[in-house]
């Protein structure tokens, strides 16, 4: 497996890995910048190939992913890399500036939603990776606004 990311995402996509994979790849741009205990397990792991000042420059393979192939930050060669599965862990920073001062997040900017997308505000729903929900995938961002838009329309019919 690969995961392209140094931050606490990449970071932590690799520690979740771990438990099934036996070689995990991290390929990050930049030096690790995630938080220190998350770095310190990942190092610390057998099965963790850190890959830093590299970046992805295309998957490998025709009908499944057979490889990785990365280039450096600095003039030198490709190399490709074998894995069978790429988990792309970067620019995770929510972008929640605009509620600030209407809605409630957390320590890292995410919004504060319930188990109904519902935020703070009366009528208000969130959904996706600005929301405080674990795990920022497509799948789960998706399936919590298939959530938010049910919600909100439960929300809207009840105010008739």
């Amino acid at each position: 497996m690969a995961v392209v990311g140094g931050g606490n995402s990449g970071l932590q996509a690799a520690i979740d890995l771990m438990q099934i994979a036996n070689r995990i790849y991290l390929v990050s741009l930049t030096p690790l910048n995630g938080d220190q205990i998350l770095q310190d397990r990942v190092k610390q792991s057998a099965k963790v190939e850190l890959i830093m000042e590299y970046a992805p420059s295309r998957i490998l393979g025709e009908k499944m992913v057979e490889g990785l192939e990365i280039i450096p930050a600095r003039p030198g060669e490709s190399r490709q890399i074998k894995v069978d599965g790429v988990f792309v862990e970067i620019g995770l920073m929510p972008n929640s500036s605009l509620f600030v001062d209407t809605l409630t997040t957390n320590g890292k900017g995410e919004i504060l939603v319930d188990t109904e997308c519902r935020t703070g505000v009366t009528g208000v729903f969130a959904c996706g990776d600005v929301t405080s929900v674990p795990y920022k995938q497509v799948v789960v961002a998706a399936g919590e606004g298939a959530k938010a838009a049910l919600s909100a329309y439960h929300y809207l019919i009840s105010q008739r």
